[in-house]
């Protein structure tokens, strides 16, 4: 036999969306079918029974409640895993034969999900990556707010910014074309899993002309000069790919999608991945959570559009002296006006996430609930504009200009919505009395119900003598009079049997008749008037959409100038200057910011920094291991990084010059998993920051060269030290171990020697952590083992091995051919062999490392004798 109508209808559903798992609606339930359910029933622990599908054919099939629905998508959505919403779109006919219309209302994506309770607080981006040779385009839409970037890369590192961009913007989901989707896999992005994997999405929706066109048609406009991208033939490809994605998978015109955004990096502080992870900017290394990151530190908002913005404030530094400048400007008055600030404090807590109320209202799926946090919120904005009437601050003032104020919204929405309503339509009751004239007479037939129930079911005991009679309802059989069985004998002529049961009978009267048809009648006008009076104020809210979003960006910047000011007070941060014309960094008194919010039982030891395009660009800093030379470093480069957010910086005082890129090799960041050393991690990172670094550039290098033999380490050291000074100028924080390198003082311009303070004390050292001129004299690497809890006899031992070596000078194997003499220099009485190796030195041969080499030999060799 064939199967089911029904089931042949899902088959057809599923072989269109092979990829999604299809919840299918039958009445209060979706139900899922044959490797779908086994799939749910797997990740759900939901209980995998059967259902006949027609014939002797059985399908595995698991099911869950409508109203519970959710948060089983919620789980499945977080594990990677498509959804395909087929709804009811008729209702169960009379006609038992004639099937319920049923047709996907949506696709839920990663990347396409707009229910609250499955978002988070960030951003949520869906990306399309769109490849032409060495030409990328990347397009970015956070469905939940209409935020849509989109950029391109014309260059041969376009793979490079590629990555950089994943690794900021960390999408949930991926689309791209054919010729993306071959270079995908090898994007440290994807490979670190700051990123989703890249699905492949149909070629034939990356032509430049129909996805051009298409934008212009969804964005109401006839050229896309105004969003600064209509020369941007491989970003608007993305861009429209993207879109036409989009509208497939949620079936619906979403106007909350009215802009675009053409993101131009030059005007940002350029960070590639590795320095997003060394820095800890939006999470922390350890488990990648927001805790012990900047964004964590810095992120006192009151709103969640406000701790979006922040984010992106973090992740985006700006390369721009006057923007920089007026973000500091609005948060130095913040920080001025007290009374002010926490006044806005109380106001912007209240506030609800109106971005995103945007996306509901477009979507369609906006609740009575939504519509009461929106009035509460835009009752808000007169009070906050009339605050910021007395800030004089560019930004701030830019601000309250763009706040709207939304007198006939608020008015409607107060005069329509019950305050204490309930989240869902279907629940009605959600509009209040006095708002529409047939909806209160509705609602008084419901409301004079119980009394007529209550009146019918008095005067029926006594005119029948039933004590025990009782008027009730149910939803299959309407109202009812129930009698028991003991007291059948009473039941008068008049009473119509509707229902036999074990212990009674169930009947109806003529008069129970009309009452029940009065209130079922209201009941189901009741529903269609709340729907149709919601859809109308729905309607209403649409054509405001623009203007909310617009007043929503002006409270999501002040919100995030609140906080960078909230937290400058809390932690005695000042304002640093910003100079573009003086390429110096001058730090006094710096801290680490994150390490101090920390460690709060802790005094932080403060460093001063002074670093310039000329006798100090390049710091090279000695000392033992955990005596903080890392830490040091990071927070130079937090500090400058912090300058550029616009935010107040943790020092005494301090001067940064405009920074276009600030690049970390920082840590063994092996990739051994990948297949790469730690020493080829290491040189490829310093070959990026080569090769990307210019005179503008902050660079912070650790331990370069610590992967391989001394002297091929100290030789590569040596030669990037040279590079940066030499050929790119860049201000350099450099620390290492390799203390000949220490010896280039005087010898390369611009480099200084520093090293952190130690105490010998007892056999063992004392961590000054200040950091002072000059050179460490020796590593103190037993000493730091001790204190790590080696064995006593390890590290007795070792003290034995180092004054062995130190005595006859193995350590230091050079190649005594180079000298061009045999003879031995570990003859102590005689000096003429110094003389010989010096003569015999060709110096038109002679190479710097060698020359180097050889003064090491002679240096030693004389310190013995």
């Amino acid at each position: 036999m064939a199967i089911s109508p029904m089931m042949t209808h899902y088959l057809e559903l599923k072989r269109k969306h092979p990829d999604a798992l299809l919840f299918y609606r039958c009445g209060d339930f979706y139900e899922l079918f044959f490797e779908d359910a086994e799939t749910c029933s797997r990740e759900l622990g939901l209980t995998l029974t059967g259902k006949n599908c027609g014939g002797n054919k059985r399908a595995p099939m698991c099911g869950m409640p409508y109203h519970a629905v959710e948060t089983y998508i919620a789980k499945l959505v977080n594990n990677g895993y498509k959804i395909a919403i087929c709804e009811q779109l008729s209702e169960p006919s009379k006609d038992s034969r004639k099937m319920v219309d049923r047709d996907i209302v949506r696709i839920v994506t990663p990347g396409t999900v707009i229910d609250t309770n499955i978002l988070n607080d960030g951003a949520n981006y869906i990306a399309c990556v769109y490849k032409d040779k060495n030409n990328i385009g990347v397009s970015y839409l956070d469905i939940s707010t209409g935020e849509f970037n989109l950029t391109e890369f014309n260059e041969e590192k376009s793979l490079s910014n590629l990555n950089d961009l994943l690794t900021m913007v960390q999408p949930k989901e991926v689309i791209c074309n054919a010729e993306m989707y071959a270079f995908y896999p090898d994007l440290l992005a994807v490979k670190s899993e700051y990123c989703s994997k890249f699905e492949l999405f149909n070629e034939n929706n990356f032509d430049f002309n129909e996805n051009e066109s298409y934008l212009k048609t969804i964005l109401k406009v006839n050229s896309l000069k105004q969003f600064n991208c209509a020369n941007k033939m491989f970003a608007i490809t993305s861009a429209g790919a993207l879109m036409n994605y989009v509208t497939l998978t949620q079936k619906r015109d979403l106007k909350h999608i009215n802009s675009l955004n053409y993101v131009t990096f030059e005007k940002y502080m350029q960070l590639d991945a590795n320095t997003r992870r060394n820095l800890e900017l939006t999470e922390n290394s350890k488990d990648r959570k927001k805790r012990g990151s900047l964004y964590w530190l810095l992120d006192k908002t009151n709103t969640k559009m406000g701790s979006r913005l922040l984010k992106t404030f973090v992740e985006q530094p700006l390369f721009n002296e006057d923007k920089i400048n007026l973000r500091l400007k609005g948060v130095e008055e913040l920080v001025k006006n007290i009374i002010a600030r926490e006044n806005l404090k109380s106001l912007l807590y209240n506030i609800y996430d109106l971005e995103r109320l945007c996306g509901k209202i477009s979507y369609g799926n906006l609740t009575p609930k939504d519509c009461v946090s929106l009035n509460n919120s835009l009752k808000l904005l007169p009070e906050i504009s009339k605050i910021l009437d007395g800030f004089k601050s560019k930004i701030i003032t830019n601000i309250n200009n763009d706040i709207v104020l939304f007198d006939d919204v608020t008015s409607l929405l107060t005069a329509a919505i019950n305050e204490n309503t309930a989240n869902n339509l279907k629940d009605g009751g959600f509009i209040k009395e006095g708002f529409n004239k047939e909806l209160d007479e509705l609602n008084n037939i419901s409301s004079s119900a119980k009394m007529w129930l209550a009146e019918l079911e008095t005067k029926e005991k006594e005119s029948t003598g039933i004590k025990n009679l009782k008027v009730a309802f149910n939803k299959v059989f309407g109202y009812y009079i129930e009698v028991s069985n003991s007291q059948k004998h009473l039941v008068p002529y008049n009473y119509i049997r509707k229902q036999t049961l074990t212990t009674g009978e169930r009947f109806i009267t003529e008069e129970l008749k009309v009452i029940e048809d009065k209130i079922l009648h209201a009941e189901e006008r009741k529903v269609k008037i709340e729907e149709t009076l919601f859809n109308e104020i729905r309607a209403f809210l649409l054509t405001k959409i623009e203007l909310i979003q617009k007043s929503a960006k002006s409270i999501a910047l002040l919100d995030a100038l609140y906080s960078l000011a909230s937290v400058a007070v809390e932690r005695n941060y000042v304002k640093p200057i910003i100079n573009a014309d003086n390429n110096c960094i001058e730090i006094i008194g710096g801290r680490h910011p994150i390490v101090e919010a920390i460690n709060k039982n802790e005094d932080f030891i403060s460093n001063d920094t002074i670093l310039n395009s000329s006798d100090c660009r390049t710091m090279v800093i000695t000392g033992p291991n955990m005596a903080g030379k890392s830490t040091y470093m990071r927070q130079v480069a937090l500090i400058t990084l912090m300058a550029h957010i616009g935010s107040f910086v943790p020092a005494t005082s301090a001067k940064i010059s405009l920074t276009d890129k600030i690049f970390t090799r920082v840590g063994a960041s092996d990739d051994l998993a990948f297949g790469q050393s730690t020493f080829m991690v290491e040189m490829s990172e310093v070959s990026y920051i080569l090769n990307n670094a210019t005179n503008n550039s902050l660079i912070v290098l650790d331990e370069v060269g610590r992967g391989t033999s001394t002297f091929d380490g100290l030789s590569i050291a040596w030669s990037v030290m040279e590079y940066l000074s030499s050929n790119l100028c860049a201000k350099t924080l450099f620390a290492t171990h390799y203390h000949e390198l220490t010896d280039l003082e005087g010898t390369l311009e611009g480099v200084k020697n520093y090293c952190v303070s130690v105490k010998e004390f007892n056999n063992s050292i004392i961590f000054l952590r200040k950091i002072i001129r000059g050179a460490a004299n020796r590593s103190f690497g037993i000493e730091v083992a001790s204190m790590s809890g080696l064995p006593e006899v390890v590290v007795t031992r070792a003290k034995e091995i180092l004054h062995s070596l130190e005595a006859n000078d193995i350590n230091r194997n050079v190649d005594i051919k180079m000298f061009n003499s045999e003879a031995p220099l570990t003859d102590k009485r005689n000096t003429k062999e110094i003389m010989q190796v010096l003569t015999d030195v060709d110096l038109n041969t002679l190479t710097p490392l060698n020359a180097f080499d050889v003064l090491v030999q002679l240096k030693s060799y004389i310190k013995d004798n």
